[in-house]
């Protein structure tokens, strides 16, 4: 009797012995493959990045580079939101964009073209510095957006033009991101593109 006792008890201390292992395999198992799955998403989402490529040609155009007083790390602020947007413009991008200037007068660009908006898509853009603006464009876009260095209430900016008339300024980006929240439902029209404010009343 008390060998069949001793028996019953090395039995069931092995298959507890077996279970135990079993799990810990099991639970090994599915934490190696959840973490195979997170590696793999990390992964994929990071190949999923736009890539900057400064090197690629296109014919009839050159890279171009943006003057300094433009580049930096700027903030506008939105007046339905208490975040400010960034805007970063370095040597030869505007907010991820690649620049490029057009040195072939004969091109004929076509919004139109099957063919153009194919071969012109992805993260570039035209720009134009002629004047004290920066003007930046898709390669197949009529309209440009205008970036003049200026001050706005003593603070460092660049103000904004868009749509169809250049004249108007429709906001200002700040380097100062406090300072792009507090202006960020100011009526910049009032402001002339000089800087100074159209209306006499200095509103804060």
């Amino acid at each position: 009797m008390k060998k069949a006792i001793v028996l019953i008890s090395v039995m069931a201390a092995a298959l507890l012995t077996g279970c135990n292992k079993q799990t810990a395999k099991s639970n090994l198992s599915s934490q190696s493959s959840s973490s195979s799955k997170i590696v793999r998403h990390e992964t994929k989402s990071s190949s999923e990045a736009p890539r900057i490529n400064i090197h690629k040609k296109y014919k009839g155009f050159k890279l171009a580079t943006v003057p300094s007083q433009y580049r930096g790390t700027w903030y506008r602020g939105d007046p339905y939101s208490k975040r400010a947007r960034k805007l970063v413009i370095t040597e030869h991008t505007v907010n991820g964009d690649v620049t490029y200037q057009k040195v072939d007068p004969n091109l004929k660009l076509n919004r139109h073209s099957e063919k153009q908006n194919k071969k012109y898509s992805g993260n570039i853009v035209l720009i134009d510095t002629q004047g004290n603006s920066l003007k930046v464009r898709g390669f197949l876009d009529l309209a440009s957006l205008d970036y003049q260095p200026g001050q706005f209430k003593n603070h460092d900016c660049l103000f904004l033009s868009y749509g169809t008339d250049p004249s108007v300024i429709n906001g200002a980006i700040f380097m100062d991101k406090n300072v792009a929240l507090k202006y960020r439902k100011y009526d910049f029209t009032k402001v002339k593109k000089n800087g100074s404010l159209s209306n006499p009343v200095d509103e804060e």
